[in-house]
């Protein structure tokens, strides 16, 4: 290229303007990719065939708008070309493609996620990475059909020779994984070096460590040990859903000599990756919520779950203790397996060393008898909604009374326990309806959990989910099985989203539900629109997708 010619750097500007403009719209299509991305914590190959996947809702998505971006490019080139300089030729057809990118980038921001993009240090890193793939390959893409069209000799090809850029949109999840594998080698041994800062700092600290994994109820159990340990202890705990290798080195940048306690949720989706954690923490109290199918699709077998849960109990030193709930078949099943000093605790089965009598549910509270075993029960009060939280308030109180507390300072901090946001939540409003958020879970045993919690309100029940996700071969069955369940408990039910709607809408018709009290919705937005023109004073609300900001 001749850098002297006016053309030429005209030429230049023009492949650079579109280039970043490109790159930007790009940036704002890409959020659900990248937020893939980071919850399968990085993992290259299960981004990928989480990308391609017949099930991924975005790529037919990204075609659609691929194609509609092409066809109207090349449609406005063509009408246009005549009446514009040459030079400028084929941008008519750019600022089509901008506006079905924009549209689209408009519908996506109303599907809305379990967990929200963190904008951590590693994808900030990510982040300017692709940018600066989106932005070579468009200039190149640009260059590259300038100079094939002028090879060509021919009018209506040059005038469609910026169309070509429309196709980016299908290609940016592709540039997302050449950036992440661009930066894995830095981020490999950025990785190691916090990792080894972590195990120094926690194995020179006095702190007592306790892990806390399992398939569901994890963070909820986390927050309500935290808040009763603090009746005597200073505690330090991995904030909301940290619960990787990075989440605890992050959290542990906090620890100082002034903590008693360190708690670190523990969460996998892979055998191996539980002890990858412990490694780091080397807990010497562990705690199992209980074990289902949850992540299936990437454990692939129960047999693996509760393999890969067991690791943190395999972790524990002579001295440990390991805490079960009694409420789950398969943490029974690995207490039985345990042959370390061992407690259960919860509201079935006998010999727990927690346990709850006499409670009752009233306008949102509970109270009850906390039982601890050759204590004297004290009586409770908590606004934690559902009988599976006075089965975590077990689990959790079975471990501060072997730390030391006594009956009363546990009582107390059950009394200061508060709902974690988006976990049955109730959340107040000024139209006379009771909204229960619940749009966290989506587990089998956390909708049960939800459904329980439901039946003991009155008014008319409308329950809004998208069903039940990261099952694998389970997933079918599954969201049949709970389509079956809420018409049991359920007035009127919103099905959001394509993607499990067949099983659910069947599920519900094989319960006995009636046909028009199921409302269809293509994602959350559009379902709270059709909800606000249905709901009147006296209503109950459970919120298995994204609430609206309109409730809060």
């Amino acid at each position: 290229m001749d850098f002297t010619n006016p053309t030429a750097i005209q030429n230049i500007i023009i492949y650079l303007t579109c280039g970043l403009v490109n790159t930007i719209v790009l940036m704002y299509s890409s959020g659900k990719f990248f937020l893939a991305l980071q919850q399968l914590g990085y993992n290259g190959k299960a981004y990928m065939k989480w990308t391609w996947s017949w099930k991924n809702p975005y790529i037919p998505r990204l075609t659609l708008l691929v194609l509609l971006g092409v066809m109207f490019s090349c449609v406005l080139n063509i009408t246009f070309s005549p009446l514009i300089p040459e030079e400028y030729s084929g941008f008519a057809g750019f600022f089509a493609y901008l506006v079905f990118v924009f549209t689209f980038i408009n519908t996506e921001s109303h599907t809305n996620a379990k967990l929200p993009l963190k904008m951590t240090r590693r994808l900030v890193r990510l982040t300017v990475t692709t940018c600066l793939i989106f932005y070579a390959a468009t200039v190149a893409i640009m260059y590259g059909a300038d100079a094939f069209a002028k090879s060509i000799e021919d009018q209506s090809v040059f005038s469609l020779r910026y169309s070509i850029v429309c196709i980016t949109p299908i290609l940016a999840p592709l540039f997302i994984y050449v950036a992440h594998l661009m930066n894995s080698p830095f981020e490999i041994i950025n990785k190691r070096r916090y990792i080894r800062r972590t195990k120094a700092q926690l194995a020179s600290s006095s702190v007592i460590k306790i892990g806390i994994t399992g398939s569901y109820g994890k963070t909820s159990v986390k927050n309500i040990l935290t808040t009763i340990l603090s009746q005597r202890y200073r505690v330090l705990s991995t904030p909301q859903s940290y619960n990787t290798p990075m989440g605890i080195s992050l959290s542990v940048k906090k620890l100082d000599s002034t903590h008693d306690v360190f708690i670190a949720e523990m969460g996998a989706r892979r055998k191996g990756d539980i002890s990858d954690l412990a490694s780091i923490v080397k807990p010497q109290y562990a705690v199992l919520t209980g074990v289902n199918t949850q992540h299936l699709s990437t454990f692939l077998t129960e047999e693996n779950i509760k393999q890969t849960k067991f690791e943190l109990f395999e972790s524990l030193g002579e001295d440990g203790k390991g805490f079960f709930s009694a409420d789950n078949v398969g943490s029974i099943e690995l207490y039985e397996k345990f042959k370390g000093k061992k407690f259960k605790s919860g509201l079935n089965g006998e010999g727990n060393l927690v346990t709850v009598t006499d409670e009752k549910f009233e306008n949102g509270q509970v109270t009850f008898n906390l039982v601890i075993k050759g204590e004297k029960p004290v009586r409770c009060q908590t606004n934690l909604l559902g009988k599976h939280n006075l089965s975590n308030i077990c689990l959790a109180s079975s471990v501060a009374y072997e730390m030391g507390l006594t009956p009363s300072e546990i009582s107390s901090g059950i009394n200061r326990l508060v709902a974690i946001n988006h976990r049955l939540e109730l959340i107040p409003n000024n139209k006379n309806i009771i909204i229960i958020d619940d749009s966290y879970n989506s587990n089998e045993d956390g909708v049960n959990a939800a459904l329980e919690v439901l039946s003991t309100f009155d008014g008319r029940k409308i329950v809004m989910t998208p069903g039940l996700v990261e099952l694998g071969a389970r997933e079918n069955i599954a969201n049949f099985e709970f389509g079956k369940k809420l018409a049991k408990y359920a007035d009127i039910v919103f099905v959001i989203g394509k993607h499990n709607a067949e099983m659910l809408i069947s599920g519900l018709l094989e319960g006995g539900f009636k046909k028009e009290n199921i409302v269809f919705a293509k994602n959350g937005q559009k379902g709270n629109n059709k909800l606000n023109g249905i709901l009147s004073a006296g209503d109950v609300v459970l919120f298995e997708n994204d609430l609206p900001d309109t409730y809060d």
